[in-house]
Protein backbone atom coordinates (compact mmCIF):
# COMPACT_ATOMS: atom_id res chain seq x y z
CA UNK A 1 0.00 0.00 0.00
CA UNK A 2 1.17 3.79 -1.11
CA UNK A 3 1.79 6.06 1.75
CA UNK A 4 -0.51 8.11 -0.15
CA UNK A 5 -3.65 5.38 -0.11
CA UNK A 6 -2.15 5.46 3.94
CA UNK A 7 -2.65 8.70 4.41
CA UNK A 8 -6.17 8.82 2.69
CA UNK A 9 -7.48 6.17 4.86
CA UNK A 10 -6.07 7.54 8.40
CA UNK A 11 -8.21 10.82 6.73
CA UNK A 12 -10.94 8.44 6.21
CA UNK A 13 -11.13 7.92 9.89
CA UNK A 14 -10.59 11.30 10.60
CA UNK A 15 -14.03 12.26 8.45
CA UNK A 16 -16.51 9.70 9.76
CA UNK A 17 -15.05 10.67 13.54
CA UNK A 18 -16.07 14.14 12.13
CA UNK A 19 -19.26 13.26 10.92
CA UNK A 20 -20.42 10.81 14.12
CA UNK A 21 -19.68 13.51 16.34
CA UNK A 22 -21.46 16.68 14.59
CA UNK A 23 -24.89 14.28 14.35
CA UNK A 24 -24.11 13.48 18.06
CA UNK A 25 -24.26 16.86 19.30
CA UNK A 26 -26.21 18.50 16.90
CA UNK A 27 -23.71 20.81 15.04
CA UNK A 28 -24.71 22.40 11.60
CA UNK A 29 -21.08 21.35 9.53
CA UNK A 30 -22.12 21.88 6.55
CA UNK A 31 -23.84 25.34 7.02
CA UNK A 32 -20.62 26.50 9.06
CA UNK A 33 -18.33 25.37 6.16
CA UNK A 34 -17.57 25.51 2.57
CA UNK A 35 -17.84 22.97 0.66
CA UNK A 36 -14.85 22.06 -2.04
CA UNK A 37 -15.34 23.85 -4.61
CA UNK A 38 -18.26 26.50 -3.76
CA UNK A 39 -18.32 30.20 -3.51
CA UNK A 40 -15.81 30.24 -6.59
CA UNK A 41 -12.87 29.75 -5.18
CA UNK A 42 -10.06 26.83 -6.05
CA UNK A 43 -11.31 23.30 -6.45
CA UNK A 44 -11.15 20.65 -4.62
CA UNK A 45 -7.72 19.32 -4.38
CA UNK A 46 -6.05 15.79 -2.93
CA UNK A 47 -5.01 16.28 1.22
CA UNK A 48 -1.91 17.84 2.43
CA UNK A 49 -0.87 18.65 5.57
CA UNK A 50 -3.92 20.40 6.61
CA UNK A 51 -6.22 17.38 6.76
CA UNK A 52 -3.26 15.54 8.92
CA UNK A 53 -3.84 18.45 11.45
CA UNK A 54 -7.01 17.41 11.29
CA UNK A 55 -6.86 14.03 12.50
CA UNK A 56 -4.20 14.90 15.18
CA UNK A 57 -6.93 17.26 16.64
CA UNK A 58 -9.57 14.75 16.58
CA UNK A 59 -7.11 12.42 17.97
CA UNK A 60 -6.75 14.89 20.68
CA UNK A 61 -10.36 14.91 21.41
CA UNK A 62 -10.66 11.18 21.50
CA UNK A 63 -8.59 11.34 24.66
CA UNK A 64 -10.78 13.54 26.53
CA UNK A 65 -13.72 12.25 25.15
CA UNK A 66 -12.77 8.67 24.18
CA UNK A 67 -16.71 7.24 24.48
CA UNK A 68 -18.13 9.99 22.00
CA UNK A 69 -17.27 7.41 19.00
CA UNK A 70 -18.28 4.17 19.98
CA UNK A 71 -14.80 3.28 20.66
CA UNK A 72 -13.81 1.92 23.70
CA UNK A 73 -16.11 2.66 26.62
CA UNK A 74 -19.24 2.24 25.22
CA UNK A 75 -22.15 4.89 24.66
CA UNK A 76 -25.99 3.79 25.27
CA UNK A 77 -28.96 4.64 23.62
CA UNK A 78 -32.35 4.84 25.26
CA UNK A 79 -35.25 4.17 23.12
CA UNK A 80 -38.47 4.93 24.23
CA UNK A 81 -41.78 2.27 24.83
CA UNK A 82 -43.52 2.43 21.07
CA UNK A 83 -47.23 2.35 20.81
CA UNK A 84 -48.96 0.00 22.75
CA UNK A 85 -46.51 0.05 25.46
CA UNK A 86 -47.52 2.47 27.99
CA UNK A 87 -51.35 2.78 29.05
CA UNK A 88 -52.19 6.25 28.62
CA UNK A 89 -51.73 8.48 25.52
CA UNK A 90 -51.20 11.52 27.96
CA UNK A 91 -48.00 10.32 29.83
CA UNK A 92 -49.62 9.18 32.72
CA UNK A 93 -51.08 5.61 33.24
CA UNK A 94 -53.76 4.49 35.37
CA UNK A 95 -53.02 3.15 38.68
CA UNK A 96 -53.75 -0.81 37.47
CA UNK A 97 -51.55 -0.35 34.37
CA UNK A 98 -47.80 -0.99 34.43
CA UNK A 99 -45.74 1.59 32.19
CA UNK A 100 -43.00 0.02 30.36
CA UNK A 101 -39.60 1.68 31.06
CA UNK A 102 -37.27 2.22 28.26
CA UNK A 103 -35.03 0.81 26.78
CA UNK A 104 -31.15 1.08 26.85
CA UNK A 105 -28.96 -0.24 23.52
CA UNK A 106 -25.36 0.17 23.88
CA UNK A 107 -24.39 1.99 20.69
CA UNK A 108 -21.96 0.44 17.86
CA UNK A 109 -20.31 2.26 15.15
CA UNK A 110 -19.28 0.19 12.06
CA UNK A 111 -16.82 2.53 9.51
CA UNK A 112 -15.79 0.94 6.64
CA UNK A 113 -13.42 3.25 3.67
CA UNK A 114 -12.90 2.89 -0.05
CA UNK A 115 -9.98 4.34 -1.87
CA UNK A 116 -9.00 4.74 -5.17
CA UNK A 117 -6.78 1.89 -6.12
CA UNK A 118 -3.89 4.22 -7.00
CA UNK A 119 -4.52 6.81 -4.75
CA UNK A 120 -5.80 8.97 -7.32
CA UNK A 121 -8.94 11.13 -7.55
CA UNK A 122 -12.17 10.32 -8.58
CA UNK A 123 -14.14 12.60 -9.75
CA UNK A 124 -18.08 13.86 -8.78
CA UNK A 125 -19.82 12.54 -11.89
CA UNK A 126 -18.31 9.37 -11.46
CA UNK A 127 -19.21 9.02 -7.38
CA UNK A 128 -22.77 10.33 -7.81
CA UNK A 129 -23.74 7.81 -10.90
CA UNK A 130 -22.32 4.95 -9.04
CA UNK A 131 -24.39 6.03 -5.54
CA UNK A 132 -27.53 6.53 -6.99
CA UNK A 133 -27.01 3.21 -8.96
CA UNK A 134 -27.48 1.63 -4.99
CA UNK A 135 -30.64 3.63 -4.52
CA UNK A 136 -28.58 5.78 -1.84
CA UNK A 137 -30.36 9.06 -0.91
CA UNK A 138 -28.71 12.66 -0.78
CA UNK A 139 -29.95 14.35 2.27
CA UNK A 140 -28.88 15.31 5.94
CA UNK A 141 -25.42 16.65 6.59
CA UNK A 142 -25.41 16.80 2.38
CA UNK A 143 -24.09 13.16 2.39
CA UNK A 144 -26.03 10.14 1.37
CA UNK A 145 -27.48 7.40 3.28
CA UNK A 146 -29.37 4.35 2.93
CA UNK A 147 -32.80 4.98 4.08
CA UNK A 148 -35.35 2.67 5.81
CA UNK A 149 -38.02 3.72 7.56
CA UNK A 150 -37.78 7.40 7.08
CA UNK A 151 -34.40 7.07 9.04
CA UNK A 152 -30.65 6.29 7.99
CA UNK A 153 -29.30 3.18 8.26
CA UNK A 154 -25.80 4.13 7.04
CA UNK A 155 -24.17 7.17 5.36
CA UNK A 156 -21.47 7.62 3.06
CA UNK A 157 -19.02 10.62 3.20
CA UNK A 158 -15.91 11.88 1.59
CA UNK A 159 -12.69 11.53 2.24
CA UNK A 160 -12.20 14.56 2.44
CA UNK A 161 -13.19 17.02 5.27
CA UNK A 162 -16.56 18.54 5.70
CA UNK A 163 -17.08 15.21 4.13
CA UNK A 164 -19.61 16.67 2.19
CA UNK A 165 -21.06 14.88 -1.34
CA UNK A 166 -23.39 17.12 -3.07
CA UNK A 167 -24.58 16.46 -6.36
CA UNK A 168 -24.89 19.91 -7.29
CA UNK A 169 -21.03 20.65 -7.33
CA UNK A 170 -19.96 17.36 -8.28
CA UNK A 171 -18.83 18.73 -11.81
CA UNK A 172 -15.76 20.43 -9.52
CA UNK A 173 -15.64 18.22 -6.95
CA UNK A 174 -12.95 15.09 -6.83
CA UNK A 175 -12.31 13.14 -3.58
CA UNK A 176 -9.90 9.99 -3.22
CA UNK A 177 -12.23 7.95 -1.58
CA UNK A 178 -14.53 7.71 0.35
CA UNK A 179 -15.71 6.47 4.54
CA UNK A 180 -19.50 4.28 5.37
CA UNK A 181 -20.38 4.00 8.46
CA UNK A 182 -23.19 2.80 10.72
CA UNK A 183 -24.18 3.61 13.80
CA UNK A 184 -26.72 0.54 15.93
CA UNK A 185 -29.39 0.63 16.86
CA UNK A 186 -31.21 1.60 14.00
CA UNK A 187 -34.10 1.38 11.60
CA UNK A 188 -33.24 -2.17 10.56
CA UNK A 189 -32.35 -5.17 12.19
CA UNK A 190 -27.95 -5.37 12.21
CA UNK A 191 -27.75 -8.50 10.72
CA UNK A 192 -29.31 -6.89 7.67
CA UNK A 193 -27.69 -3.70 8.07
CA UNK A 194 -24.67 -4.92 7.97
CA UNK A 195 -25.09 -7.60 5.33
CA UNK A 196 -26.11 -4.53 3.23
CA UNK A 197 -23.58 -2.12 4.18
CA UNK A 198 -20.95 -4.38 3.18
CA UNK A 199 -22.41 -5.14 -0.49
CA UNK A 200 -23.31 -1.70 -1.08
CA UNK A 201 -19.60 -0.47 -0.34
CA UNK A 202 -18.00 -3.28 -2.39
CA UNK A 203 -20.05 -2.47 -4.83
CA UNK A 204 -19.38 1.01 -5.00
CA UNK A 205 -15.50 -0.02 -4.95
CA UNK A 206 -15.94 -1.90 -8.26
CA UNK A 207 -17.77 1.09 -9.76
CA UNK A 208 -15.03 3.49 -8.68
CA UNK A 209 -11.72 1.51 -9.18
CA UNK A 210 -10.95 1.39 -5.71
CA UNK A 211 -10.29 -1.39 -2.72
CA UNK A 212 -12.65 -1.58 0.74
CA UNK A 213 -10.69 -1.27 4.15
CA UNK A 214 -11.66 -1.84 7.59
CA UNK A 215 -11.73 0.55 10.40
CA UNK A 216 -7.93 -0.47 10.88
CA UNK A 217 -7.65 0.86 8.13
CA UNK A 218 -6.16 -3.08 6.28
CA UNK A 219 -7.49 -4.47 3.38
CA UNK A 220 -11.16 -5.65 3.87
CA UNK A 221 -10.80 -9.58 3.03
CA UNK A 222 -13.84 -12.04 2.88
CA UNK A 223 -12.31 -13.45 6.72
CA UNK A 224 -12.79 -9.11 7.88
CA UNK A 225 -16.13 -9.63 6.63
CA UNK A 226 -16.95 -12.85 8.95
CA UNK A 227 -15.20 -11.00 11.84
CA UNK A 228 -17.36 -7.82 11.87
CA UNK A 229 -20.16 -9.74 11.15
CA UNK A 230 -19.71 -11.55 13.76
CA UNK A 231 -18.78 -8.88 16.18
CA UNK A 232 -21.80 -7.39 14.83
CA UNK A 233 -24.27 -10.32 16.06
CA UNK A 234 -22.71 -10.99 19.08
CA UNK A 235 -23.55 -6.51 19.67
CA UNK A 236 -26.99 -7.70 18.66
CA UNK A 237 -27.02 -10.79 21.02
CA UNK A 238 -26.00 -8.79 23.80
CA UNK A 239 -28.60 -5.95 23.45
CA UNK A 240 -31.49 -8.54 22.80
CA UNK A 241 -31.79 -7.78 18.96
Amino acid sequence: MSALQWALLVLGAAAVIAIYVSSRRGDRLPKQWTPPGSSGGRGPKLPGQDQMDMFDARRAEQQGEFDEFGVGKPRTKRIEPGIGETASLFGQAPAEAPVTPARIFEEKLVNLLIAEREGTAIFGPKIHQALASQNLQFGDRKIYHRVQSGEAVFSIASLIKPGTLDPAEQASFSTPGLTVFMVLPNAAKPRDAVRDMVATTRALAEQLNAEVFDANRQLFTAEAQRVLTAEVEAWAKRNGL
